[in-house]
């Protein structure tokens, strides 16, 4: 045994198979991209269910003002919004469909790999860089970071509606108290 014979064994890279490890490390990477999206939509469906609690809760009152309305108001435009994230649908599976895979029983290993790296790729990324309207899709990727704006949006939305509900005695305050007045 030579000495560069000893030195891969010891530190095994005569072991390592890199189209495998960057397969898994693909797959890696789309499985969070899954996990991404779940966390989102769950996060949405929680700020829906706040949003209809403010609703509802707003709405027992029988003497409504301006504030409980805009209260409601930015609710429910805050449920609209969180629905319209949640109604995105069209996330991409990477491969083959299920029957098309018998075409690699027969085909050696690295190429499948490399096919597959390629798949998965593609569906976290996308093909957004193209021209051609006919080969343009968004990634997940892109996808659950426009989620995650609306998220975003649904949830400012949300402690607006937040604010309003207990900010809205503060009219009520300065006209019984005849604060106005005397500010002016």
């Amino acid at each position: 045994m030579t000495d560069d014979e000893g030195s891969d064994e010891e530190d095994g890279s005569s072991d390592v198979d890199l189209s495998q490890l960057a397969l898994e490390e693909i797959r890696l990477r789309y499985q969070e991209e899954s996990d991404r999206r779940t966390s989102v939509e769950s996060k949405i469906g929680t700020v829906l269910t706040v949003d209809a609690i403010i609703v509802s809760v707003v709405s027992i009152f029988s003497s409504l003002n301006i504030m409980h309305y805009a209260a409601m108001a930015v609710a429910l435009i805050s449920v609209f919004n969180g629905i319209s994230a949640l109604w995105v649908r069209d996330y991409h599976r990477p491969g083959l469909d299920e029957e098309d895979y018998l075409q690699y029983i027969d085909d050696p290993p690295e190429p499948v790999r490399r096919e597959l790296v390629k798949s998965y790729l593609t569906v976290i990324t996308g093909n957004e860089e193209t021209d051609d309207p006919d080969m343009f899709f968004k990634g997940n990727r892109t996808r659950n970071d426009e989620k995650m704006a609306k998220l975003d949006q649904c949830l400012k939305l949300t402690a607006v509606s937040l604010t309003l509900i207990l900010i809205h005695p503060i009219p009520e305050i300065i006209q019984s108290t005849g604060l106005l007045e005397y500010l002016i």
